[in-house]
């Protein structure tokens, strides 16, 4: 990353992997996930996502890389973490979540939407539009990076963080991680394929 900053906030995007680990945060996975290009449709951006299924610790993070990444300027507006979460009966919800993550956008620059908000920057490619039912209910987190992924060959390693067990005024327990899955903005088109955990799909203009 250009800069270190960890911050006590629910996501971050900055802070270097020591400093989360000193703030008890567990990586998830022994090295970066990797974001492979489509072979069919690599050049209008078709990925794979680069993450995990869970069950996956509440205060943790993940890195993530690009093989190839094709970068187009007229789409591209930054990287998206894709979190399922589940509530429980903690009383907390996507929304109430939402608010307090964009509560913290100035301190983060992350910002909290919805399947059907997070789009490319042309807003021709809505993630509801080409997500797999079991993930409409997750949250997207967008942040744009001082660099973007370079290309060709292997980006700089990318980190998503977040801290969900410090959620302590929903104390109905049951709060859950079921996944994190990290991707570019969407191009024309793009592909959903995470080692066969959920049916590949493909995303349309």
């Amino acid at each position: 990353m250009a800069s270190a900053e960890f911050t006590d906030s629910i996501v971050q995007v900055n802070a270097t992997a020591q400093e989360l680990v000193d703030n008890g945060f567990t990586q998830v996975g022994s090295s970066p996930f990797i974001s492979y290009p489509d072979e069919e449709c690599a050049a209008q951006g078709c990925v794979t996502l680069a993450g995990t299924s869970g069950p996956l610790p509440l205060k943790g993070f993940i890195e993530f890389q690009f093989e190839d990444f094709t970068l187009s300027k007229e789409f591209y507006n930054g990287l998206y973490m894709v979190l399922d979460i589940s509530y429980g009966s903690s009383g907390l919800t996507r929304e109430i979540l939402m608010d307090q993550i964009n509560d913290e956008t100035a301190a983060t620059s992350v910002v909290a939407q919805t399947p059907s908000e997070a789009n490319n920057a042309q807003g021709t490619c809505s993630f509801d539009s080409w997500m797999p039912a079991e993930l409409l209910d997750s949250i997207v987190c967008n942040w744009v990076p001082d660099d973007a992924p370079t290309t060709p060959g292997l980006s700089q390693v990318f980190r998503f963080a977040w801290n969900l067990a410090d959620l302590e005024w929903f104390n109905g327990g049951g709060i859950s991680l079921d996944g994190a899955y990290g991707l570019p903005a969407p191009g024309a088109l793009g592909l959903f394929a995470m080692s066969g955990l959920i049916p590949t799909r493909r995303r349309r203009r």
